[in-house]
């Protein structure tokens, strides 16, 4: 947000500084808030957490959910989301078979919602999976543009279409309820044949709020969305996520979300209103994309290409694509129980260890947690951590670790 003139900043508050125990050093303050016209902008110098302490997740996972062979209650495939419910059970979505799969707290396979189809309670294309504070459960199909609504027992309660998304993309759609129970959509624009030329673009990605019956209520934001790579070759369009190129993230809390543009380490907190009211900053310079990153990211690729023509097309949109000259800030975030903020830094190609930082409600940086590498996180509690990993035979499990706070 922009004010009139130039204001002078006015420093509001340091954050505490941290005292240790007898005879250790007073540790210098955490962050610096200030205030800009309304919006608190809180800039990070550095880490809280003292060195050696902080959080971490369990060396082994408390549940492990998933198998090659056996079961069919225990086979999944295209899992797109996860929840713990408050009363310790899980919820998958597996796409690969349209249905939402219930297990208790000790992993064992209670019951199966949904199925394939184009019925109540049924998907064709399942996608995402949210709960609201009541442990209802949302259910998103792209193909329909529909929300499924199922009861914490996994009862089909009713369904809804958003139909102000019927040109959006289907891949580019995120949604989640809000503390209010009203529908967050982030949305991101599509290029249409005709537009555009062979190049890279990043259009607009568009946060819709929806109420209870899934009608648009408002639009209350409008940012750019991912970088894109288009070859146009007359009303053929191929459409690609530009490699190491920036794209938005958001994750919602209580009635507002946190949203990043990834081109810079800046996040935002808005309310349902979408106002901004809290930015945290995180001093960082943009790592230089280099050669070497390019060459290894075409080689991943290209591995397991075995024919010849695919192979060629392959490297022929490479080589005549525009690489960025940096790398984006930050890969995802996340919002756990208690308002804290984690974000996922973003890797070199080869660095397989995922690590996210953590700021806490007021945006103030804590630390650091590394989580196990092929581990895609989708729900963090007080206590724990849930995700789906996938393990050598690319088999997908689903798991949940102990988050220690130390």
């Amino acid at each position: 947000m922009r004010s009139q003139g130039r204001p002078r900043p006015v420093l509001l508050s340091l954050v505490p500084l941290a005292v240790a125990c007898s005879g250790d050093a007073v540790r210098p303050p955490a962050a610096q808030v200030r205030d800009s016209a309304g919006v608190q902008i809180v800039e990070n110098t550095g880490y809280q957490w003292p060195g050696g302490h902080g959080w971490r997740l369990s060396d082994a996972p408390l549940l492990d959910i998933g198998v090659l062979e056996g079961d069919p209650d225990y086979q999944l495939y295209r899992v797109t989301g996860a929840l713990r419910l408050g009363d310790g059970r899980l919820v998958v979505a597996n796409a690969g078979a349209n249905e939402l799969r219930f297990y208790d707290s000790t992993g064992t396979y209670l019951s199966t919602s949904g199925a394939r189809g184009g019925g109540p309670g049924e998907f064709e294309g399942l996608t995402w999976l949210s709960a609201s504070a009541s442990d209802s459960l949302l259910a998103y199909d792209w193909r329909n543009r529909r929300i499924s609504v199922f009861d914490a027992g996994g009862k089909f309660i009713r369904g809804f279409t958003l139909r102000a998304l019927s040109h959006a993309p289907p891949s580019h759609s995120y949604g989640a309820a809000l503390g209010d129970g009203s529908l967050l959509i982030a949305a991101q624009a599509f290029f249409a044949a005709g537009q555009v030329t062979t190049g890279v673009y990043r259009d607009t990605v568009f946060h819709l709020l929806f109420d209870k019956e899934g009608v648009l209520a408002d639009t209350i934001g409008r940012h750019p969305g991912a970088e894109m790579y288009i070859a146009a070759v007359g009303e053929h369009l191929d459409v690609l996520q530009l490699p190491f190129g920036c794209s938005p993230h958001t994750t919602p809390f209580l009635d507002g979300f946190y949203f990043g543009r990834g081109d810079s380490y800046q996040i935002g907190y808005f309310a349902a209103t979408g106002k901004l009211e809290r930015i945290i900053r995180r001093p960082q310079a943009s790592a230089p994309v280099r050669p070497a990153d390019i060459e290894s990211y075409t080689e991943r690729q290209l591995a397991g290409v075995t024919d010849e023509n695919e192979r060629l097309i392959i490297e022929s949109v490479f080589e005549g694509m525009p690489f960025p000259e940096t790398m984006p800030a930050y890969h995802d975030l996340l919002a756990d129980a208690e308002g804290n903020l984690w974000v996922e830094e973003y890797r070199r190609p080869g660095d397989d260890q995922p690590r996210w930082t953590v700021f806490d409600p007021n945006g103030v940086m804590l630390g650091i947690v590394a989580t196990p590498p092929d581990f895609q996180v989708y729900q963090i509690g007080y206590d724990f951590v849930l995700g789906r990993w996938t393990d050598d035979l690319d088999v997908e499990h689903v798991r949940l670790y102990e988050l220690i706070r130390e």
